[in-house]
């Protein structure tokens, strides 16, 4: 009997390993194989399209420690203190703006791998498909080799001389700092940009929100003259820069919409040159997805500290963890230069206009100034005040009621850059060749704000001055610091 039950098991194991082996041969549905997917223009958008989902994910999402691209390029600064609820709150941040960070530091480990993910999708694109083809592989060549110029100028920004990752790494590559140096790294950008910008769509106008949203000519000169400002070509970058002021694609907003440039209401608007879009995709997820594409800790850490106020003013659209504060001594000279000017009190307020002229819930139509100072339902509460703070809140970046697309999380695009940062640029490379065109571009920006001081002369150090009030808590401070 027992060989009878062996022979019908070894026809039940043969029929078994039979059936698998022809399971394994059909081809699983919904995938394509890697071999027939780099091939159409289709494939190329959609190739294009997932290189966008990583950089908004790895540059302007959160991953558990905030924004990390925020933190390294924000707080490592003169401008502004890391503030929160007591001294060691949100430390990831701290040890950043205190200068007692290691390559091991959360922020600093997360913000290098980010960039390379990014190039990585980047190269995809690049190395799978071939110019020539058609018009629409040559635009999205383009596309994914200014995004990757732009990871890899960041990471010379930040870490001198970084490698230079071009292709797709093997397993076995070991890419090592780049051996030509920082100056070379940045002047290789700024080629890619340039070699690049031929197959681009042009922003349509002023009005064109789409064009915001995409790499286009100007940011592609953008990022080029940024790349070439700091490697010190003041000539190149000076003529990069002004393609993007005469393409007549873009606008400094009027004055009075100054602080709508930092909230949903400003998505797409004249000013933008290149920002991440930010929405709401029910399809990621309703935590873990969603951080990872907006700004939500920022939405918390930036916000006043609600529970040292009375409560919160009404602008304000959640609870806030105090973690930025403003630099005294730059406080007292932001308000010297720019007196009460649309920009400065758009991004700093005193704690006198903190009580009297933002609106809180215990207010009333007749609610006079004296009231408003002695109101025990707004200011101040907690007897140790407010950590890390000086006389001016921070303002720019409290997230409005109308940026909160979900009950818990930030939507309003994520800026790159904005045509103030290109006049600005454009103002310090001819302030450094003597080139007097830049004045009206830095006037302008002057104008813009309403600020109390508006130059008459072009010199580096009203420029310097400019850039530091204008684009406060920009991602722009340290490299200018350093530059």
């Amino acid at each position: 009997m027992k060989k009878y039950i062996y022979y019908l098991l070894f026809i039940a194991v043969a029929f078994f390993t039979a059936c698998s082996e022809s399971y394994l041969e059909i081809p699983q549905k919904g995938v394509i194989d890697v071999e027939a997917f780099y091939e159409t223009d289709e494939d190329a958008e959609s190739a294009l399209t997932s290189l966008y989902a990583d950089f908004i994910t790895n540059i302007g999402g959160n991953d558990g420690i905030y924004v990390p691209h925020n933190i390294i390029f924000n707080y490592c600064a003169d401008n502004v203190l890391a503030a929160g609820e007591y001294y060691g709150d949100n430390d990831q941040f701290a040890s950043i703006n205190e200068f007692r960070y290691d390559s091991q530091s959360p922020v600093v480990y997360q913000m290098y791998r980010r960039l390379y993910f990014v190039i990585y999708s980047a190269n995809l694109v690049i190395e799978n498909f071939e110019y020539g083809e058609s018009a629409i592989k040559d635009r999205c060549i383009s596309e994914a080799r200014v995004v990757r110029a732009w990871c890899h100028m960041m990471a010379a920004l930040a870490w001198g001389n970084p490698p230079l990752v071009d292709k797709i790494l093997s397993a076995t590559d070991k890419p090592a700092n780049y051996e030509e140096g920082h100056e070379a790294l940045l002047k290789w950008c700024a080629k890619e940009c340039a070699e690049s910008v031929q197959y681009l769509d042009e922003r349509e106008s002023t009005s064109d929100k789409d064009g915001s949203v995409k790499v286009t000519k100007g940011f592609a000169w953008t990022v080029q003259g940024k790349a070439l400002l700091n490697a010190g070509d003041n000539q190149g970058a000076k003529t990069a820069l002004k393609n993007v002021i005469s393409s007549g694609k873009y606008a400094l907003v009027p004055g009075e919409r100054f602080g709508e440039i930092f909230h949903l209401s400003g998505d797409g608007n004249e000013e933008k040159v290149f920002e991440l879009n930010l929405i709401n995709n029910a399809s990621i997820g309703d935590w873990s997805g969603k951080i990872q594409r907006s700004t939500w800790m920022e939405m918390n850490l930036w916000g006043w500290r609600s529970s040292r106020l009375a409560a919160s003013p009404l602008i304000q659209a959640d609870q806030g963890w105090g973690g930025l504060a403003i630099e005294e001594n730059f406080a007292n000279e932001f308000v010297a230069n720019d007196g009460d000017s649309y920009r400065r009190k758009a991004t700093i307020v005193s704690y006198d206009e903190f009580i009297t002229e933002l609106a809180w819930p215990s207010d009333d139509v007749n609610t006079t100034r004296e009231q408003k100072l002695k109101d025990p339902k707004r200011g101040i509460v907690n007897p140790d005040g407010l950590y890390g703070q000086c006389g001016y809140l921070q303002r720019k970046h409290i997230a409005l009621p109308e940026d909160r697309t979900t009950n818990a999380y930030r939507f309003n695009n994520f800026i790159i850059t904005r045509y103030a940062d290109v006049l600005l640029m454009y103002a310090e490379a001819c302030a450094n060749t003597n080139d007097n065109d830049g004045l009206q571009y830095l006037q302008m920006v002057q104008q813009r704000a309403g600020s109390d001081y508006i130059s008459t002369t072009l010199t580096l150090d009203d420029v310097k001055k400019e850039r530091n009030y204008e684009l406060w808590m920009e991602n722009s401070r340290w490299i200018d610091m350093k530059r």
